[in-house]
Formats: C-alpha cells, structure tokens, sequence
C-alpha cells in the first residue's frame, strides 16, 4: 500500500487527483489545498509519497521540496505542472525532485510516476527529461572508474547509500566517497541530476 499526500488549491482537481488512485494499491493519507497545509502533513502524517502542485499559495511546491531535502525528510517528492520553464525545471532537478508531471498529461502518466519514485526511481515524461538533458549538456565530463559506474548504477536503481554498501561490500563511508567524486565528474549535485546524466550516457 503506498501512501500519499495530495495537494492542490483547486478543489476540482484535488478530487480528480484522488479519484486517479485505486484504493486497493493506494491510501490517501491527506487532501490538502494549499502549501502549508500540505507540509504540516508531511511533517505529521506516516506517508510515502507527496504529490504537490508547484503554484500554491502559503508554500509552492518548489518551496516544500527545498524544505524537505533541507531536513533530510524520507518522503519522495513529485511535482504537478501545467507549464514549467527551464530555469524552474533545473531547479527542482538540481533539489533531487523524484519526480514531474505535466497536467496535461494523461491520467495514467501521474499513477505510473507515483509507483515508479515509491520504488526509488526518478520519473519524468520523456520531453521534460530530455529538455533537462539539454540544459545539463557540457563538455565531455571526466572518465568514471568502474567502481564509480557501479556506485552510479546502484543510485540509478533507487538504492540508498546504505544499500549500495551492502550490495557492492564496501563501506558507507567508501560510497559517499565515491559520490562526491562522481558529482565532481559529472558536474551534477543531486541523484536526481545523477539519474539523468547516467541515462545519457547509456549507463542505466
């Protein structure tokens, strides 16, 4: 059962929103209609994933996702857009969004990104990746060890650092080392921005 927080501060939509989920896979923790009634549930509520809309009032979605990474919160983040610009796009990337969906996609886009970041995926619809792609694109980055390549992997899998410890025996310490180098290579400072760079090269 995965368990979400919806937010959106039109009414309508929130209901549509709720009524996309199957309560059989799905618990709708909470319905919230604006930012910061969303992240006092979050704060609050056991919940597994938080589907916010990015233009609230009190607290955009782009606010609520900053505040989340900055406290180290466990619950994955997707964000729900009608339009979003590149600079917006990159900073919800470089922030480690887990996933963006676009509102005029199809219904069965948001239910697909819910499961996907559940499991520890990245999710975004294949234009919105490839524009980030576009604005990641820089000079051939440094040649990543193979050691670095599995680490990578591992973070392309939804694999936490303790995790990647444990299936590439090494240590935690030895994994965060690795990251800090791969981030250097690869000039990204998210697993997010990670994900996408790893999937440019065709290493996941």
């Amino acid at each position: 059962m995965i368990r979400l927080i919806v937010a959106d501060d039109h009414p309508l939509v929130l209901r549509g929103i709720e009524g996309l989920f199957d309560v059989a896979e799905f618990e709708i923790v909470a319905l919230c209609g604006d930012g910061a009634a969303a992240m006092e549930q979050i704060l609050s509520a056991a919940c597994d994933v938080a589907v916010l809309d990015i233009n609230m009032p009190g607290l955009s979605g782009i606010e609520i996702l900053k505040r989340v990474r900055a406290e180290g919160l466990p619950i994955k983040i997707v964000l729900l857009t009608s339009h979003i610009d590149d600079d917006s796009l990159m900073d919800v990337v470089r922030e480690g969004v887990d996933g963006l969906v676009l509102k005029e996609a199809a219904s069965a886009a948001l239910v697909t990104c819910v499961k996907a970041v559940s499991r520890g995926e990245t999710w975004m619809d294949r234009e919105t990746m490839n524009r980030a792609l576009r604005k990641l694109a820089a000079p051939r980055p440094a040649k990543l060890t193979d050691r670095e390549v599995e680490v990578a992997r591992f973070v392309a899998q939804g694999f936490r650092n303790k995790e990647i410890a444990y299936r590439a025996s090494i240590s935690e310490g030895t994994v965060k080392m690795h990251l800090h180098n791969i981030y250097e290579k690869l000039g990204v400072g998210s697993r997010t921005e990670l994900v996408l760079r790893m999937r440019d090269r065709g290493l996941t």
